[in-house]
């Protein structure tokens, strides 16, 4: 009796956590050949292609990847249309592919258009638009465009630090990353502050931080 596509997936998965992508891109094949006949609007075939297009990024098998994942934005936006929350999801998995590659340029474009979505969608104060503008922060600071890149910040952390708690991790990663760009400006003082806020070294809130900034 054949496997179901549940049952390919879950084997697969099971292998790239043992670092076995060889067995995990083998299985994901052979799961994205049945998910291509199932019905429209059928989830797991994006499911497949992201999973598929991991395999083979682990590979280093790249340009694979990036035609799967550039696939399955088509499909979503075919079943969901251009601004559906779906959107920003899948086109995540494309903008950290150039992200990794180093082609800021077009991760960067993606990214404004993952933070355009989750803004609609979900609101300007969620937590997913507070982790896009840090992508999109640290995107814009490869491309040397520091200004901009701090305004997206300074956005990352009036979310961060109403929604997450004090030793959240994407937190302290966001404040250590917001340090170095203030390093990089040669504004020492004040990335020393963050630094020792993102090291827990100092108590005093980091609320005023942001906002100080703001009203400049």
């Amino acid at each position: 009796m054949s496997e179901t596509w549940e049952e390919l997936t879950a084997k697969a998965d099971q292998a790239a956590e043992k670092g076995d992508f060889v067995a995990a891109q083998a299985g994901r094949r052979a799961a994205l050949a049945l998910a291509e006949n199932f019905e429209h609007r059928d989830p797991r075939l994006v499911v497949s292609l992201h999973k598929l297009a991991e395999s083979d990024h682990r590979l280093g098998q790249d340009d694979e990847a990036e035609k799967l994942l550039n696939r399955a934005i088509e499909v979503t936006a075919a079943t969901y249309g251009p601004y559906h929350q779906k959107m920003a999801e899948s086109s995540n998995h494309l903008a950290s592919l150039y992200y990794e590659k180093a082609r800021y340029a077009e991760a960067e474009t993606l990214c404004r258009k993952i933070l355009s979505i989750y803004e609609k969608t979900l609101g300007r104060k969620h937590m997913e638009v507070g982790k896009v503008a840090h992508n999109l922060a640290m995107i814009l600071q490869e491309l040397n465009k520091n200004e901009e890149a701090e305004k997206y910040y300074c956005t990352a952390l009036d979310i961060f630090k109403e929604k997450a708690g004090p030793f959240d991790s994407d937190l302290i990663s966001l404040m250590e990353n917001y340090a170095n760009l203030l390093r990089t400006n040669g504004r020492h003082e004040e990335a020393d502050h963050i630094q020792a806020c993102a090291l827990g070294r100092v108590s005093v809130s980091l609320r005023a931080v942001g906002n100080n900034k703001n009203s400049q």
